[in-house]
């Protein structure tokens, strides 16, 4: 018996030897092995949390996991976190694929932290509309998770006299009723823009729409969607700016608010999906992409959220078309999107008077 264990414990160092030299067999595509490889795969995504976080998953990290085998780890977080974390892993990024909003979207392209996109792998490409994409001509660097805009939002059992633009804030019958956002948020500053062009400010200047907004007798700023709704669903605010989704998930819950498309369109805005500069899971990453943009995952995400769709073929039941940013009849083309390049060259800048001169 002694003799036997020798051997054995011999032969167990020659097997180990033999696999941990040389190449690795490789499974035969199809084969329980193969499957066993693609389920060890996995991606890291950075994506939003609360109501968008969790219909995101429903819609997307779940039926993709389930399809491929690939599994997503989620790190939850706003725009500006994400292009934090990015740019101090510029050089060992941990994060895949990043979901940020217009203006950071674009800063993170400057920055160099997210990488030009290869619309040739998109096995949806031929039907994915031109606003699918962030960026221009075939130099591309985001696709669409969908769209969506500010507008003005009131307690219809508090406001009787319901506004109809941006100027209309200012009312008497207003003050200390209202909430509007912060630099903070992907709303603030193009709000600040567009209430200096309301006072005949020259384009790149907000000095005339800074004395505006400080006459304007706000009960709380807000600095994220989450906060907004707070404060319209407790009654401390019952008339001022909110998103569109957020506000119609309200209405669905039974609250008295109603959302209202200002006679100056509302404030777009897109949120789209980052390939991360230095990823070493292109073809993972790809292969998200190609399912976050199909049909299925589209309309979940317009049904849900309530954000207007970027794939042609999508279908949209009536309540969810009332609810898009641009109108039932309208399109991408009716909104009034913000010039964020032309923002983000005054982001600091206007961002810090802001704090000094408002304040949260």
């Amino acid at each position: 018996m002694k003799k036997l264990s020798v051997y054995t414990i011999l032969l167990a160092i020659i097997l180990v030897a033999a696999t941990g030299c040389g190449k690795p067999v490789q499974p035969k595509s199809g084969s329980t092995e193969a499957n066993s490889v693609v389920q060890e795969q996995e991606i890291t995504i950075a994506i939003f949390g609360g109501d968008w976080g969790e219909t995101i998953k429903k819609h997307i990290i779940k039926p993709f996991e389930n399809e491929t085998g690939i599994r997503v780890k989620i790190i939850e977080g706003n725009s500006t976190a994400t292009f934090s974390r990015l740019l101090q892993e510029k050089e060992a990024p941990t994060i895949d694929l990043a979901l940020m909003d217009s203006g950071i979207s674009e800063l993170a392209h400057e920055k160099g932290i997210v990488e030009n996109i290869d619309k040739s792998k998109l096995k949806e490409n031929a039907a994915l509309l031109p606003e699918a994409y962030q960026g221009n001509g075939e130099k591309v660097y985001g696709v669409a998770l969908g769209y969506w805009g500010l507008g003005i939002v009131y307690n219809k059992d508090v406001i009787k006299n319901p506004p109809k633009s941006w100027k209309d804030l200012w009312k008497e019958e207003y003050k200390g009723k209202i909430t509007v956002p912060t630099p903070a948020t992907t709303g603030g500053l193009p709000l600040l823009v567009q209430v200096s062009e309301l006072e005949r400010e020259a384009k790149g200047k907000v000095e005339k729409g800074f004395r505006k907004m400080k006459e304007l007798e706000v009960v709380a700023y807000f600095d994220g969607s989450g906060t907004a709704t707070n404060l319209y669903q407790s009654g401390e605010a019952s008339v001022g700016a909110h998103y569109g989704g957020p506000t119609y998930v309200m209405q669905d819950q039974g609250q008295p608010i109603e959302f209202v498309v200002p006679k100056e369109g509302v404030l777009g805005a897109g949120s789209f999906w980052h390939v991360v500069n230095g990823s070493k899971k292109s073809e993972q990453v790809y292969s998200f992409l190609n399912y976050a943009t199909t049909k299925i995952a589209q309309e979940g995400i317009a049904s849900d959220l309530y954000l207007a769709p970027v794939h042609k073929d999508v279908e949209l039941d009536e309540k969810t078309l009332e609810r898009m940013p641009y109108g039932k009849n309208g399109t991408l083309k009716d909104m009034n999107m913000p010039d964020y390049n032309l923002i983000n060259q005054h982001r600091d800048e206007w961002t810090e008077l802001w704090n000094r001169e408002i304040g949260n």
